[in-house]
């Protein structure tokens, strides 16, 4: 979680300047928070799902194997 504090504080910042700035600059801060938030859930999806992985072959690692016949 430690890593995410730097990105949490950009994303609440970019928040507030897209409040306080004028309309030419609203869609400018919008897409950058977009892209920002956009860039931050792929990566929380990948690190998930390498998660996941490395619990499913952590778990077929400790599974005996069945004798065939």
């Amino acid at each position: 979680m430690k890593r995410a504090w730097p990105f949490l504080a950009l994303e609440v910042l970019l928040l507030l300047v897209l409040l306080q700035s004028n309309a030419p600059e609203v869609w400018f801060w919008f897409i950058a928070l977009l892209v920002l938030l956009t860039w931050r859930s792929l990566a929380l999806r990948s690190r998930l799902e390498q998660r996941r992985l490395k619990a499913q072959g952590a778990t077929a690692a400790e599974e005996p194997d069945q004798p065939t016949g």
